[in-house]
């Protein structure tokens, strides 16, 4: 059983493609076996009626069975009994010699990609031997084997042997696709796991918990790299060690266009230029500063693709009642929340009709507009990216704002650390079993007012 154990350890996307084919398979060998079942009836062949009988139910309780397990390895047991007793019916009553002719288009081919290499191996063997012992040997002169034709019984044998050594070189020649598949897959899964050790180096922050605001963020990548970009701005004076505070500059959250390494790496370039001008470009008004990000971006990545889009957080004043002022640009990024604990109320911070254009891109003029917010103690702005609220659960069913927003509300009272935990278990949870189309990240801060 060795053979099937190393067929179930074949990579997902393998076993899916086998698992779907398998199902096929079985269902419309059963369904072929009850019409044959109605015509054998007919013709008042009860020999063929019961044999049909028997593998036609086999064949639908392997559906089922697979249908019902996600598993492949009845499917090989069945696959084999079903062909080594059909053949030895065949030989033993005949049938006719077409069918033995199709019968040797039907085994490799039916064989060659559906069952493992040792088993596509040792069904054949068992048939090509079946054939030989029963055609060339003394079987038929005692009543054993069909009379056939002295032709058909010279060559059946001949041909099918051909046939399997040809089966036998494409099936050795998918064999080793499948594991060079295998190794670059695995190749690529390592380099994509070091790429997404170096982003988290870079993407660590030292505080979370700033003189009056507190922050929380979370990124569930898509596939191990992120193309999602998450930064905070502070003062570097205070030292996180000794439980110092810093004092909070602002924040910003951003998505790179494409998936995969590639938007990984833009994404620690972005962080380092984005970074640089905000320290360096203080004194200018926000969307001067994101003029400079812009020309820089467009500048350093040269002829890559690669687009941004993104929100910039800065915090202007606090006020002598409390209350905090902010001002930020949306370059093309989805809106954020801003939750008002006084009214205990979500306001969607729509961009105006004025505001267009995303990051890098130098062919398309950008036009930001600032937008200002006041916050009082225990208000919240949520920035997240668009794979939150594009995320499909059952039925392929897109999450939407609405209903990011019903997760929201339901965890918007708990600590904003709790808050994001609570908030991409859920999306984790609605996700189920759906492939991810986009990373996902959610970024909180929430105004404590000391």
């Amino acid at each position: 059983m060795e053979w099937l154990k190393k067929r179930e350890e074949l990579p997902d996307y393998i076993k899916r493609k086998n698992y779907h084919m398998a199902l096929f398979i079985s269902l419309a060998i059963g369904i072929e076996g009850l019409v044959m079942i109605f015509i054998a009836l007919k013709d008042s062949n009860l020999p063929v009626v019961i044999s049909t009988v028997l593998y036609s139910s086999l064949m639908i309780i392997t559906f089922f069975h697979i249908l019902l397990t996600k598993k492949l390895r009845f499917f090989y047991v069945s696959g084999c009994l079903m062909v080594i007793a059909l053949t030895v019916w065949f030989l033993y009553s005949g049938g006719t010699e077409g069918f033995g002719i199709t019968w040797l288009l039907v085994i490799p081919l039916f064989t060659i990609y559906l069952m493992p290499y040792r088993g596509f191996i040792l069904l054949n063997t068992i048939v090509l031997i079946l054939f030989g012992l029963a055609l060339w040997g003394p079987f038929i002169s005692k009543g054993l084997v069909y009379p056939f034709s002295n032709v058909f019984r010279t060559r059946l044998p001949l041909v099918y042997l051909f046939e399997y050594i040809f089966a036998f070189f494409l099936k050795h020649r998918i064999n080793q696709t499948e594991h060079e598949l295998v190794e670059q897959k695995d190749l690529l899964s390592t380099e994509i796991n070091q790429a997404a050790l170096i982003q988290k180096t870079f993407y660590k922050q030292k505080y979370t918990v700033f003189e009056g605001w507190e922050v929380s963020y979370m990124c569930l990548p898509m596939a191990g790299v992120t193309g999602d970009l998450y930064d905070i701005y502070s003062e570097k004076k205070a030292d996180a060690a000794a439980g110092e505070k810093a004092k909070l500059k602002g924040l910003g959250l951003y998505d790179i266009s494409g998936h995969g390494i590639s938007s990984g790496i833009i994404t620690l370039l972005a962080k380092n230029l984005i970074s640089q001008e905000f320290y360096e470009n203080e004194k200018l008004g926000i969307v001067d500063m994101m003029n400079k990000i812009n020309e820089r971006v467009i500048v350093e990545k040269g002829d890559i693709e690669n687009y941004i889009t993104g929100i910039l957080v800065r915090v202007k004043k606090i006020n002598s009642d409390n209350s905090a002022e902010l001002e930020f640009v949306n370059a093309g990024h989805q809106a954020p929340l801003l939750y008002h604990k006084k009214n205990d109320s979500l306001e969607v911070l729509k961009n105006t009709a004025a505001s267009h254009g995303a990051i890098g891109l130098s062919s398309i003029a950008s036009n930001y507009v600032e937008k200002k917010l006041r916050l009082e103690a225990g208000d919240q702005l949520i920035l997240y990216t668009d794979g939150v609220t594009d995320c499909l659960g059952p039925h392929n069913k897109e999450l939407t704002l609405q209903g990011f927003t019903d997760i929201l509300i339901e965890n918007i009272a708990k600590p904003v650390e709790q808050q994001v935990q609570n908030i991409m278990e859920q999306l984790t949870a609605y996700k189920a079993e759906a492939v991810a189309k986009d990373d996902m990240t959610i970024l909180i801060m929430r105004y404590t007012g000391n």
